[in-house]
């Protein structure tokens, strides 16, 4: 099955299609819409809106066209959300939210990935949404780790420090050998 490259919407001035994808990825009303505003605009409203511009459109292309619009700015907008989460990253703010969050985006974007056929440009975006996530996760591991690491090595030494001001060494060897085990 070849994929269709050009839509009639590709056709149109400029300017209008600009107010068609205000209609579809906003819900904005065109000011000179002459007709009732309920809710968000419809494909009707869109290839009715054409046609008073002068264009005669079908509904189905323009439901062609949308579904590819929305998949273009769902993985738009999942690649934002990763740079954003990404920018913020650092040794101190990193956390499991991060990573969550990464992870969830990741999965939307796979699920996006297998329901779409996409064009080179648009698995471009994927691939580069997927690289953030990932990106995010692996730094919030890294940072977790470490943290771990340091609280662990800081609380061996205080318990250290404290076992040797306050036990005596004959008691410190019986809880050596007869709690943990460890023989001298």
């Amino acid at each position: 099955m070849t994929r269709r490259t050009h839509s009639s919407i590709d056709t149109l001035p400029a300017d209008l299609r600009s107010r068609l994808t205000a209609m579809l990825t906003d819900g904005q009303w065109p000011a000179d819409w002459t007709g009732p505003r309920d809710g968000k605009p419809t494909y009707d409203d869109l290839a009715e809106y054409c046609r008073r511009c002068g264009h005669r459109i079908s509904r189905s292309a323009v439901g062609r066209w949308a579904k590819g619009l929305l998949a273009y700015e769902r993985m738009r907008s999942a690649a934002q959300i990763a740079r954003q989460v990404m920018s913020g990253l650092s040794e101190e703010n990193a956390s499991e939210t991060q990573k969550a969050a990464a992870e969830i985006m990741t999965a939307q974007i796979i699920d996006l990935l297998s329901a779409e056929e996409l064009s080179p440009k648009e698995i471009s975006l994927v691939s580069s949404a997927i690289r953030d996530c990932t990106q995010v996760a692996l730094k919030a591991d890294q940072y977790l780790r470490s943290r771990l690491a340091e609280k662990a090595a800081s609380a061996e030494k205080t318990i250290a420090k404290e076992l040797r001001k306050k036990v005596d060494p004959e008691t410190l060897k019986i809880i050596r050998e007869q709690i943990y085990g460890i023989v001298q």
